[in-house]
């Protein structure tokens, strides 16, 4: 029987389906707003520069290959055609527009990638913010000059005219040593309390410590580290029933290293626990020298510890932010960039045999980086994967490489090619990686052009120091699973400086469900939407399904465990279309989500307005390969009864009508090259009634 969305008794949910205790209580997690993290294409905001049409073409075609949702593109007018702009330009031209955006039409819950198409700045000043820090040697290298993706992901600190994202370890989303989990995250009274627990431990009095640590936990049950120390503690007094119970309330929470349980002898020894053997399988068993890999979320904050924590408790928020292309004389053309992103968006969950590569000769740029390369090389292998260090400036070994970290002024492409298996990633360490503007040194699209889907590079003079480019472990996340973008940001301690460049979906190594979603209506005297998730026989790794998130139209509706089938009640008086997106959301620490996605038509009592094209446009070719050179489209469009009919583009409003059935001509050398979207909308009154898109592909 199928199940309605209605208010779910979990536990009962979760014991009539057959779902062992602790992994139910893993799901429980993942169930809660802040738990919830991962990228899948409704995450991502495509942000268009609406003045330029090399901007829209590589929109144009981003969204059709990545099934972007219409309601996520934005598009600006009057963006500042300077490589590099003032802060305040760059807060009234760009961001607060974006963010109100976001506000307006729902988007916030669920995005967490703001993607800038081209033709956008590279680079921020900075010298406002940079001028309120306290003098000192650190001065010298917090250089006044950001990039824009870097200022986009520190949102909040701009808009407050903070200039706290400057230091050295801004980023708490990103990953550092495994003690990290355990580390002091309070402040006053409580802080004193975590410092009392911890001596009492270190006078080996366990029996007084587990009762802090216990009341602590009690306090903060969302942090599983205090359960842990409170199990630890409970362990040595032999009180094994607290310390069972701990360990549960800590996997309950959040808790995914079976490594670190049984690496602790004060744990190892009740893991025998019935529950616990059916809830280690589930977890993570890497080597526990670095945190482990944790999806994005931008709608919750982050603690010092890493992990996620509501904003209204502190969290500091951030959003996480690329650019799709740099079409420059020193970057990509617009043709390769829509290579670059066609060959990135066929990679995902295809798991190819490469190997990841290190730089380590004797140059600065590769030495910086040196000291994380063992870390990340035996994390790697402990997943099966083969890595290799070079002492030379690029890999000249043949074979695949999924991942290199190169350490060189200027990479000679020409004479070694990379071969980067599609969904690689690629950077390197120097100076002007990003600077566009400054002919030397070899910028981050080359790695792009070379293979790469997404790379990165400084805009601005960074110095050699490790916290201000990804980590060795970037590599070993984004081979675990991780999103490309969610690698690069969770590997950066310092990403002000850093612009990020390429396909933020891009993950060939993600262990999503193995599933197919059906959304499909059903008319009758009680209309209903139906859900049905089945099987879909990929000889892959896989996660089992944990969750079900649903949103119409773009706005997130609910999220429920994943249930075979899903009713919802449809009101008899919706007419029109409408976009359903079902996106399943896997247990695995790293959240993988695979999205589904339909168009609905609902016989309300309002007409659906009807579009064809009549006549398609005929590119004339030139150099741009913009589509600035395009014919115009004929489009035949009627809707009985309604008292305007609209053809949209990204939201615009292209051509109109207020007749019920009209040819229309719609000037297509302004949208751009590529696949151009079209939504038909009926108006009647204040009420407005979507068709279904159109696409007029070249």
């Amino acid at each position: 029987m199928p199940s309605r969305i209605m208010p779910l008794n979990l536990s009962r949910f979760l014991k009539q389906s057959g779902i062992p205790l602790l992994f139910s209580l893993m799901i429980a997690a993942l169930m809660v707003p802040p738990a919830r993290g991962g990228l899948s294409s409704e995450n991502v905001i495509v942000v268009v520069n609406g003045d330029s049409t090399i901007s829209r073409t590589i929109a144009n075609h981003y969204v059709d290959l990545r099934q972007i949702p219409l309601q996520n593109v934005i598009v600006l007018d009057d963006v500042p055609t300077d490589t590099a702009i003032e802060l305040e330009t760059f807060r009234d031209k760009i961001l607060k527009p974006v963010l109100a955006q976001l506000d307006a039409r729902k988007l916030s819950p669920l995005a967490r990638v703001i993607a800038y198409s081209a033709d956008f700045p590279h680079a921020v000043k900075i010298k406002a913010h940079a001028d309120q820090l306290p003098e000192g040697t650190e001065k010298k290298y917090q250089r006044p000059t950001a990039s824009l993706n870097g200022l986009t992901y520190f949102y909040r600190f701009v808009l407050t005219d903070n200039p706290g994202y400057l230091s050295f370890g801004s980023n708490l989303y990103a990953r550092g040593k495994f003690d990290r989990h355990f580390r002091n995250p309070f402040s006053g009274e409580l802080k004193e309390k975590f410092e009392a627990a911890s001596k009492l431990d270190q006078e080996q009095k366990p029996a007084e410590s587990a009762k802090v640590w216990e009341e602590l936990q009690q306090k903060h049950p969302e942090m599983p580290a205090l359960a842990l120390n409170a199990a630890k503690a409970f362990s040595l007094s032999d009180e094994d029933d607290k310390a069972v119970e701990m360990i549960k309330a800590a996997i309950k929470v959040g808790w995914w290293s079976s490594s670190y349980l049984k690496d602790t002898p004060e744990l190892d020894k009740h893991l025998d626990d019935p529950e616990l053997q059916k809830a280690l399988p589930l977890m993570d068993d890497s080597p526990i020298a670095w945190q482990g890999p944790i999806g994005f979320s931008g709608a919750v904050g982050w603690a010092t510890t890493g992990r996620r924590v509501s904003i209204q408790q502190g969290g500091t928020p951030y959003m996480m932010s690329c650019m799709l292309a740099v079409i420059h004389q020193r970057g990509s053309t617009t043709s390769d960039a829509v290579r670059i992103l066609e060959r990135a968006s066929q990679s995902d969950r295809t798991f190819p045999k490469a190997r990841f590569t290190f730089g380590a000769n004797s140059g600065v740029r590769a030495k910086t980086r040196f000291s994380g390369i063992a870390d990340a090389s035996v994390y790697l292998q402990e997943h099966g994967f083969e890595t290799e260090i070079f002492r030379t400036v690029i890999p000249e070994r043949p074979g695949k490489i999924a991942g290199s970290m190169v350490g060189a002024a200027t990479v000679p492409f020409n004479r070694t090619p990379l071969n980067l298996v599609p969904g690689a990633i690629a950077e390197n360490l120097t100076s002007y990686g990003a600077a566009f503007d400054n002919a030397s040194q070899t910028k981050l699209t080359d790695f792009l052009t070379a293979g790469a889907a997404m790379s990165s590079g400084t805009v601005a003079e960074p110095y050699s120091l490790p916290f201000k480019f990804p980590s060795p472990m970037m590599y070993a996340y984004y081979a675990r699973g991780l999103s490309a973008i969610e690698a690069f940001y969770q590997s950066v301690l310092s990403p002000y400086q850093l612009l990020i460049v390429g396909d933020p979906l891009a993950q060939p190594f993600a262990k999503a469900p193995a599933e197919i979603v059906d959304i499909e209506y059903l008319e009758g005297e009680k209309s209903k939407l139906r859900i049905s998730r089945r099987p879909l026989n990929l000889d892959v790794p896989k996660s089992p399904a944990a969750t079900v998130e649903l949103s119409i139209n773009g706005k997130p509706i609910r999220t429920i465990p994943a249930a075979q089938n899903i009713d919802i009640n449809w009101p008899a008086d919706a007419s029109g279309v409408f976009d359903i997106r079902a996106t399943i959301t896997g247990v695995e620490r790293t959240e993988p989500r695979i999205s589904f996605a339909a168009e609905i038509e609902t016989p309300g009592p309002l007409a659906t307005p009807k579009a064809t094209i009549v006549q398609t446009r005929q590119n004339v070719d030139g150099l741009a390969n913009d589509g600035s050179l395009a014919t115009p489209i004929k489009m035949k469009v009627e809707c009985e009864g309604a008292d305007r009919i609209e053809i949209e583009h990204f939201g615009s409003v292209v051509a109109s009508t207020d007749q019920t059935s009209a040819e229309l001509t719609i000037e297509a050398n302004k949208l751009g090259g590529g696949p151009l979207r079209f939504r038909p909308v009926a108006v009647y009154g204040e009420q407005r009634v979507q068709g279904k898109v159109l696409v007029d592909r070249p």
